[in-house]
């Protein structure tokens, strides 16, 4: 007999009414049991959730892999039969990442002149007795007329950077998008001589030592190396923590170099004690663009739209110039006569500093003509300092004269940017000009 009406005292006791209405049903160990073992939509809803998330993990490590291997660009494209296809039921398989296995490239390098010896044993490391009577400097420079040689396709993907060998300009170093650095012979016969690869992706800057026995190269992987020019093998290799945008050496010990970082960053290493930078100058706040060296100082430009002064070993800049006016500086050189340092501005200009004292301004020199804004376009003296040249946006090579400010010659070479710029050492008006078209000219 149940206490109040309507609930029964006991969990054994059935009732039932006869209109059928109300139906009570005895709940036994046997239905409890059921209603725990059977999973319940929630339970279904969570196991789905994370299936799914495991699809988005091992899709987005995928994804991550085939952008490092197709270069590093996020609009790279993916075969359909590369990409994992999940079925469902089917278990996910997580791809790890190894990092060994993407680190496996090798620094190769491989002669392919025509030949390797002259007739009296030597490489082409010998300086011709000619271009060793006479020092870059004295011989009065003129602008050139016109292109003398076209090396073709030099770099598929655009060249970054050219430099003659130090001294003599007997030969030339490139680098560019493809990753590869190539020398070239530009003084008995025009032919490439050696191509170095150590870069997966693009080389963003090379640097001779002062003899040319050997060079440092940096890229987009990160990796920064130290070349025998001769031999082709890589002597010294560091990772740095971001994309290095220029690497020099230091001219009073040429053991030592700095590499300015894209982190905003310029880090100073020993070839000695390579792990670890022997010093960090840390005051920008941009990504470093250019570096010029000196004995006893360097120069930085930067993203930050700064310029700044440093004494080796020390992080803290003696000099900044930085103005609410002021360009980003892609490139900055010094004259080799005066005191004066050039800067490329993004305002479609180039303006001049002094190198000495207050590093001020100096007004009454400022170069317009040529269009850099938005592009990393080198500017370059000519060895007597008389003629200031640029690149352009248009595919122009400028070339000003230094007193009168004046434009004295443009060359119209490509219809694509013109981004690298070098004057010969030792010859009169030869230049080496070079752009995205991945073509290099060779003018006189």
């Amino acid at each position: 007999m149940s206490l109040v009406q309507g609930y029964s005292s006991s969990e054994e006791e059935i009732e039932e009414k006869t209109d059928g209405v109300n139906h009570k049903r005895q709940k036994t160990s046997t239905s409890i049991f059921q209603e725990i073992a059977c999973p319940t939509t929630s339970d279904e809803s969570f196991q789905q959730s994370k299936l799914k998330e495991a699809k988005a993990k091992a899709k987005a490590k995928e994804l991550k892999l085939r952008r490092k291997m197709n270069g590093g660009d996020p609009w790279s494209s993916i075969r359909s039969e590369e990409v994992q296809v999940f079925q469902p039921g089917e278990p996910v398989q997580l791809q790890e990442e190894d990092d060994e296995e993407l680190d496996k490239f090798k620094p190769t390098s491989q002669f392919v002149g025509s030949n390797e010896l002259d007739y009296q044993g030597r490489t082409f490391m010998h300086i011709p007795n000619e271009l060793t009577k006479q020092a870059p400097g004295d011989q009065e420079c003129f602008v050139p007329k016109s292109v003398i040689h076209t090396f073709p396709r030099a770099h598929p993907k655009g060249v970054n950077k050219l430099q003659f060998f130090p001294q003599s300009g007997h030969l030339m170093l490139s680098c560019g998008n493809d990753g590869s650095i190539k020398l070239w012979s530009v003084y008995d016969a025009f032919e490439l001589l050696r191509i170095y690869k150590g870069h997966n992706l693009a080389v963003k800057d090379i640097s001779f030592n002062s003899t040319g026995d050997k060079f440092l190269s940096c890229g987009f992987d990160k990796v920064v190396r130290l070349w025998n020019t001769e031999t082709g093998e890589v002597i010294k290799t560091i990772e740095t923590t971001s994309t290095p945008n220029v690497v020099r050496f230091n001219p009073s010990n040429e053991s030592e170099f700095i590499v300015g970082l894209s982190n905003h960053k310029i880090e100073h290493y020993d070839l000695v004690a390579i792990h670890n930078p022997i010093q960090v100058y840390d005051h920008h706040i941009g990504a470093i663009n250019d570096l010029l060296v000196d004995s006893e100082t360097f120069i930085s430009t930067s993203d930050d739209k700064s310029v700044r002064v440093w004494k080796w070993q020390i992080n803290i800049p003696i000099k900044v110039i930085s103005d609410p006016s002021q360009f980003s500086t892609p490139s900055a050189k010094k004259h080799p006569k005066a005191n004066y340092i050039a800067l490329q501005s993004m305002d479609n200009s180039v303006k001049v500093i002094h190198s000495t004292g207050k590093y001020k301004w100096n007004k009454n020199k400022l170069f317009k003509g040529h269009q850099s804004a938005g592009y990393g376009i080198e500017i370059e003296f000519s060895p007597d300092g008389k003629i200031l040249m640029s690149g352009d946006s248009r595919g122009y090579a400028v070339f000003w004269d230094w007193q009168s400010k004046k434009i004295v010659n443009k060359l119209k070479l490509s219809t694509l940017p013109i981004k690298c710029i070098t004057f010969h050492p030792l010859e009169t008006s030869k230049v080496a000009i070079a752009g995205t078209s991945g073509d290099i000219y060779y003018c006189d």
